[in-house]
């Protein structure tokens, strides 16, 4: 015999909840399992451990008194051909209570093909096919054939079509053959057909509809009860008795539309819902049947048509009780159910021949108390219920430290006055609380193991039986105090969503509000999230304040910085001299950028541009900035005569969306593309900076081998991307060019996207030359890089990204600019740095810095270097990564832009690897959250 324990390893294995133990029954049955899993075999024993695979594989073996449990599947068709003994029938049981939901099926196979039936009996006896099959086949889905003592329960049966085949066909000298709580649907003949030589058969309780045949066509077939089924909108009649079909007793059926030519298919007009030969008329009763005729044709007895139901009764007797009236259902589909005020409601004979305790769908026969005189059974298929329900069920408190003392409630809709009983289940072992009133008390004495909530729930069962179930939850959770935690971040330009997901309360935290510290009113919600608009940008302190359900409160502060966020718009070339327009020594030029070149005319505070020098005729610098206001003391751009230097330039732009740019010695030309810019208002959607680690990803020098004249060279960043390429407008690259053969230039540009008519850096033969570059990514996060002319070594160093703010996956930086100020000079005061050091410098809470900035925006200058070497900026007391920011040689003067994260001591490091050299840093804005 089969233990517990491998009874519930089983019930792992195969995903039950509930098993029966499939050991012999006291009748001498036992149950018999067909489940489709790899372990099945039909010369097994059947159990739960080797199940049959196949329906027909457990019909060949069963015995007297056996159950076979059907699983889910397709199976084809079952012909059964064993016969159980009186009072241990064969049993066809199609399980779905123990894990397997799915539809059971008979009459198709597992590939969906039809066959010719679902279910065949010919010549067996005492036999049950009970529970929720579907059941086809294209002959017939049910055929019952010279057998005895057969039911069949609870089946949905239909078809076939084309041909007229009933859905249902009992023959040859079958008796005693019972049709119970069933769906008989859609066939091209009859739902049920009871043939010649079949006597007492049985058909209660069912639901028949839409057959382009009479609902139940009984021929030549003694005896017949058809009692308590809901006929619905087939053809011809929806009870008909032909030839010798005496001594029927036709009992408390609804029939509705079955004699009409409304029904799609029916061509031909019925003679009467019930209609009942000459032949068939010898004891034969009909009476407690209600009707709403399609056109008022009720019977046809005896080859007279009546339309009256008087004129019916006074002609035959027969009649007694029946109703002519709309049944009133609450529902047509899925099942025929009466509503409250249905005539059919405690009005059928209960004591009708074949009449059932239960009705189509198992629940009992039930009085209706507000509906006195009568008897207690409905007419038809469906019972009205006891329309008790329970409108809430509440437990209170519902979330508190233990020891929680709670009183759980039901409120209820109770118009029968039924009286109740109440189970409370709280969820924690403890043993049920059964009572004849609404509410009970419990106390939790502590958390759940897991700290999940404590699953419970109410039980509420009526005198017959049924019951009407509510959960409810508990989070018990250990004494501590009320803790607000919030986190706010940037979503668009000028908005801030908020997260107070993070707080904790033992008690259950009954309100959110949050103060976003511009002079609006807190808002208040019940909800965690939220998001707030500003009008201008700014810094804003953001309050949350949390009260839970005992009045308690808890607040936190948190700053948000609102405005500045990037939007990749190039490059497109805005300024070239060459045409006209060189700078002499002290010239100035204004450069218009809003309003063009996709740059908004409004709410735009800095651009990003590629600033080139070309054709200088002295060593001279350019300094950018916004114009109407004065020229700061700062340079963007350091060349010698006859060099073409190119430099990343972030400046913020003047009142009227322009910039100035000034030569400071003899004349130079001014090449300018624009890379994209910063904004405040909402015009596009923005996204901020997320800074990482410097890291070194493309060297030419080690991997791949230079790149050659006209060639590009792919670099693939998805592995650096913390987000999405889709998410990311732009990456922050610092690129060197090193042992170039010939003078050219070096364009970084999305790959999969045409070559841009710009260029990130312009170098002679032998020169060593590094420009900060933002470009944008592919779908898939690729750049390439385009060299014009010559051969030439990459270097590329990955800084960062320009990321979608909202959703906030990753929580970037908005920009704020800065008027240029210099905050570094080693020739004026602390020296040149020398081989291997590494210089400090303070940048937060300085030149306009806030101390909460999370990285700075430079141009950073090197002059003076002794020997040929590189400089690294990196925030300050970090490991120094192994990248540079700019390469130079012995003497020359080179910048380049850099955006470097502040440290955590709000400071910044510049390494200097061989000789000595003097660094100049001018900031032009910050980053901060």
């Amino acid at each position: 015999m089969r233990t517990r324990a491998v009874l519930a390893s089983l019930a792992a294995v195969l995903g039950l909840t509930t098993l029966t133990t499939g050991v012999a029954h006291a009748d001498g049955g036992a149950d018999l399992w067909v489940i489709p899993l790899g372990n099945c075999w039909d010369q097994g024993p059947g159990t739960v451990a080797q199940p049959f695979c196949t329906v027909q594989g457990a019909a060949a073996v069963a015995q007297p008194g056996d159950t076979v449990h059907i699983t889910g599947g397709s199976w084809g068709e079952l012909d059964i051909t064993r016969s159980g003994r009186p009072g241990a029938p064969i049993t066809f049981l199609a399980d779905r209570n123990n894990g397997f939901l799915q539809q059971i099926s008979l009459g198709a196979d597992s590939h969906g093909n039809q066959q010719p039936h679902g279910v065949t009996m010919h010549g067996v006896h005492d036999i049950v096919v009970r529970g929720n099959f579907v059941v086809g086949g294209t002959a017939g889905p049910v055929v019952i054939d010279d057998s005895t003592d057969v039911t069949v329960d609870g089946v949905q049966a239909s078809g076939p079509q084309p041909g007229t085949a009933p859905v249902v066909d009992i023959a040859g000298a079958s008796s005693r053959i019972t049709l119970s709580r069933n769906h008989f649907t859609h066939a091209s003949g009859p739902g049920v057909a009871v043939e010649s030589g079949v006597t007492g058969a049985v058909v209660t309780t069912n639901v028949i509809r839409g057959n382009l045949g009479p609902g139940i066509q009984v021929s030549d077939s003694a005896g017949a009860v058809l009692t308590s089924n809901t006929v619905l909108n087939n053809c011809l009649a929806g009870i008909s008795l032909a030839g010798a079909s005496a001594g029927a007793s036709i009992e408390n059926n609804v029939l509705v539309g079955n004699t009409g030519l409304a029904t799609a298919g029916c061509t031909t007009r019925g003679a009467g819902e019930i209609a009942v030969a000459a032949s068939a008329t010898a004891g034969t009763t009909s009476a407690y049947n209600l009707f709403k005729a399609a056109n008022n044709d009720l019977y046809g007895w005896a080859g007279t048509v009546y339309s009256s139901l008087d004129a019916f009764t006074a002609a035959t007797g027969q009649g007694a009780h029946d109703l002519v009236t709309d049944p009133k259902f609450a529902t047509i589909t899925p099942d025929p159910t009466p509503q409250d005020s249905s005539p059919l409601i405690d009005s059928a004979d209960d004591h009708a021949p074949g009449e059932l305790a239960t009705d189509l769908t198992g629940s009992p026969r039930v009085d209706d108390p507000l509906i006195t005189g009568l008897g207690t059974h409905d007419r038809g298929a469906i019972e009205f219920r006891d329309p008790f329900k329970i409108t809430s069920y509440q437990v209170t408190p519902d979330q508190g430290p233990y020891p929680l003392p709670v009183t759980a409630t039901v409120q209820a809709s109770n118009p029968w006055s039924t009286p109740m009983t109440y189970m409370f289940d709280f969820g924690d072992g403890s043993a049920p609380v059964v009572t004849t009133t609404p509410s009970a008390s419990h106390v939790y004495q502590k958390p759940n193991a897991n700290g999940s909530p404590y699953f419970g729930g109410v039980t509420v069962t009526a005198p017959s039986g049924v019951t009407y179930h509510d959960p409810a939850n508990v989070q018990v959770n250990e004494p501590g105090p009320e803790v607000a935690r919030l986190t706010a971040y940037q979503s668009d330009r000028l908005e801030v969503g908020i997260d107070a997901g993070a707080s904790t309360d033992p008690w259950k935290i009954t309100d959110y509000a949050v103060d976003y510290g511009d002079g609006s009113a807190p808002v208040h919600s019940t909800y965690t999230g939220g998001g707030h608009t500003y009008a201008v940008p700014g810094t804003y302190p953001v309050t949350l304040t949390i009260t839970d359900s005992t009045g308690a409160t808890a607040a936190t502060t948190q700053k948000v910085r609102v405005g500045g966020l990037y939007t990749q718009d190039g490059p497109s070339r805005v300024l070239d001299t060459r045409g006209g327009g060189t700078l002499g020594a002290g010239g100035q030029l204004s450069l218009k950028v809003t309003g063009a070149n996709g740059v908004p005319a409004t709410g735009v505070t800095a651009v990003v541009l590629n600033v080139t020098a070309t054709n200088p005729t002295t060593d001279s610098y350019l300094t950018v900035f916004p114009d109407g206001q004065p020229k700061p003391g700062t340079s963007n751009l350091n060349f010698a005569a006859g060099q073409t230097v190119p430099n990343l330039v972030t400046v913020p732009v003047g009142a009227d969306g322009t910039i100035d740019i000034v030569n400071h010695l003899g004349s130079v030309d001014v090449i300018a593309d624009l890379e994209g810019y910063y904004a405040d208002s909402p015009a596009t959607t923005g996204h901020a900076l997320v800074t990482k680690q410097p890291t070194r990803v493309l060297d030419t020098r080690d991997s791949g081998g230079p790149v050659g004249p006209n060639g590009t060279r792919t670099l693939d960043l998805s592995g650096q991307l913390d987000e999405s390429p889709g998410f990311i407008t732009a990456v922050l690259l610092n690129v060197t060019v090193t042992n170039p053969t010939a003078s050219s230039y070096l364009t970084a540009f999305p790959d999969g996207q045409p070559l841009p008519g710009s260029s990130n850096l312009n170098f002679v033969p032998g020169q060593t030359t590094s420009n900060l570059v933002v470009v944008g990514v592919s779908l898939d996060g690729k750049v390439d890089f385009y060299n014009h002319a010559g051969s030439a070594d990459v270097v590329v160093d990955y800084v960062g990204a320009y990321s979608l703010v909202d959703p906030p996956t990753l929580v970037g930086a908005p920009f704020t600019p800065l008027a240029p100020s210099r905050l570094l000079d080693t020739r004026e005061g602390s020296g040149s740095v020398g081989s291997g050091e590494s210089r400090a410098l303070r940048v937060a809470g300085v030149g306009g810095v806030p101390a909460d900035a999370t990285a700075v925006v430079l141009n950073v200058t090197v002059a003076d270097g002794t020997a040929d070497s590189y400089l690294t900026v990196f925030p300050g007391g970090t490991a120094r990564p192994a990248v540079s920011n700019l390469s130079f040689g012995a003497g020359g003067i080179v910048q380049n832009q850099v955006i470097v994260p502040v440290g955590a001591d709000g400071t910044i490091d510049f390494f200097n690897h061989l000789g000595t050299v003097d660094v100049i840093a001018d900031v032009f804005g910050y980053f901060a959250r």
